[in-house]
């Protein structure tokens, strides 16, 4: 393909991507960006360790795998039923029974979900739109408003984007949030007006202070009353307004309405999806886009079709995306849980993510998380090198951790030498993807004697956690 993104044809990057396109180094790159680093389980009952999975889907080919992931594994409806009844046990707790670790307990069960789920491209995408529509428990400081959030995003994550900004303009986590139960008829509160245009559909430069202002009266009165929405009638201003050009006794249904049928939604949102599937390296020109763009339009802002257009794609399986992306914590964690099929307590996760910049129902602000190169920087890199060591060194009690790299390596790896286990690790943890020479440096530290009471399985241990503090291994 060619040698920058300004130089590639747009019709050919949106085209499937031939078959043929298809081993390890990409089937890695499949499942890192459309789940968390591995193969879901076929069902319930799929004993497979991860490893057996990605071999699976080596032979399942490159279209199977994409559409595999794409509709989710079998168990999914049980699997949510279960999830749902303890998410909202946790969500029930009270402050005064349970204490300052309530947030970590929904934290911890929502990692639970993506470690486990049938269908972790859903995860993945609940994920995503957690970071678009930014909420966080510090100003909500309900549980079950955070919970009910969580659930309206995984249930819309791959459906029509309209509906879904519909739904969210009425979760009480969100009114809250931006406090609509203060905009009121002669005192509309500008906050949802201005977010809902400049960071859930518009992006900034596409409406003036005055589609803001006329917008924040349209959604006057819409409030929350014992944790749910309300219609206040009496507090909403119903008198003409004018936004983006469209004048009438609007609302706030009729203002979503309007901004669905601006120009900039739809690139506004594909240029966010690109970001977090293709490449947030390189900046896309908007002709590449215009395809897609057009084609999400006429799908009435269908995000799977959108989604699945990327995933099947030429650029997709292009060396534009492969690593063009620094993993979040979450996938950084989760990714690493995966590959070794690993029981932890979850709780103790979410503890440990803190210091690596990202707390699950607690964004910094409405914009979400910064990410990119922001996710690493000397204190967060040192929290993920310190979390790879505390998850392998087998005696931190907080994690509860049962981390046996050498078992699986002895195993799977051909002929069972020390160096022949370096190479499983490698291929399990990267992909092979590593420079020879760091590959022969790990081998060399496998084979190296060893002082008296240091067993192989420690040397592999260490070999895992130096895999896991490489620069390729923070990059999705």
């Amino acid at each position: 393909m060619a040698a920058s993104l300004t130089q590639i044809d747009p019709r050919e990057a949106w085209q499937p991507a031939s078959p043929k396109v298809w081993d390890l180094k990409w089937a890695g790159h499949l499942y890192r960006r459309g789940g968390f680093g591995v193969p879901p389980k076929a069902s319930a009952d799929d004993a497979r360790p991860a490893w057996e999975r990605l071999q699976s889907a080596l032979k399942r080919g490159q279209r199977d795998s994409v559409e595999q992931l794409l509709a989710g594994g079998s168990g999914q409806k049980p699997f949510d039923t279960l999830m749902d009844a303890v998410g909202g046990r946790i969500a029930e707790m009270k402050p005064e029974r349970f204490g300052s670790n309530r947030l970590e307990r929904l934290q911890g069960w929502w990692l639970y979900r993506m470690l486990h789920s049938p269908h972790p491209l859903l995860e993945r995408c609940t994920l995503f739109w957690h970071d678009h529509f930014a909420t966080s428990f510090a100003k909500v400081s309900k549980l079950d408003l955070m919970f009910g959030q969580n659930r309206l995003l995984r249930r819309h994550a791959l459906g029509k984007f309209e509906p879904f900004l519909q739904a969210v303009s009425r979760d009480p986590a969100m009114l809250v949030w931006l406090d609509s139960s203060k905009n009121v008829k002669g005192k509309p509160n500008e906050n949802y007006a201005r977010e809902i245009m400049e960071l859930f559909s518009l992006g900034v430069g596409n409406y003036s202070e005055r589609d803001i202002r006329e917008a924040a009266r349209a959604f006057t009165g819409w409030a929350t009353f014992n944790g749910r929405y309300e219609f206040i009638a009496t507090q909403h201003d119903d008198g003409t307004k004018t936004v983006l050009g469209q004048t009438g006794k609007l609302n706030g249904d009729d203002v979503v309405r309007i901004l669905m049928k601006q120009p900039a939604c739809a690139r506004f949102l594909v240029g966010k999806l690109f970001a977090e599937l293709i490449s947030e390296t390189e900046r896309p020109p908007e002709k590449l886009l215009a395809p897609l763009v057009e084609r999400f339009r006429k799908s009435k802002y269908d995000v799977r079709d959108c989604v699945a257009t990327m995933l099947r794609s030429n650029l997709f399986f292009s060396r534009h995306a492969y690593r063009a992306r620094i993993k979040s914590p979450v996938e950084f964690v989760v990714a690493t849980l995966a590959a070794f099929d690993a029981r932890v307590g979850q709780e103790s996760l979410a503890l440990a993510m803190q210091g690596m910049g990202q707390e699950l129902f607690a964004p910094p602000s409405v914009k979400g998380w910064d990410g990119g190169k922001a996710w690493l920087n000397t204190a967060t890199l040192l929290a993920r090198h310190n979390f790879a060591a505390r998850l392998l060194g087998g005696h931190d009690r907080s994690l509860r951790a049962d981390i046996r790299p050498a078992g699986a390596a002895v195993k799977y790896a051909a002929h069972k030498t020390p160096a022949a286990q370096v190479d499983f690790l490698v291929q399990l943890l990267l992909q092979g993807d590593v420079d020879p020479r760091v590959k022969s440096r790990l081998a060399a530290h496998a084979t190296t004697k060893q002082p008296a009471g240091k067993e192989h399985d420690t040397r592999l241990r260490e070999v895992a956690h130096a895999i896991m503090t490489l620069p390729e291994y923070q990059l999705a």
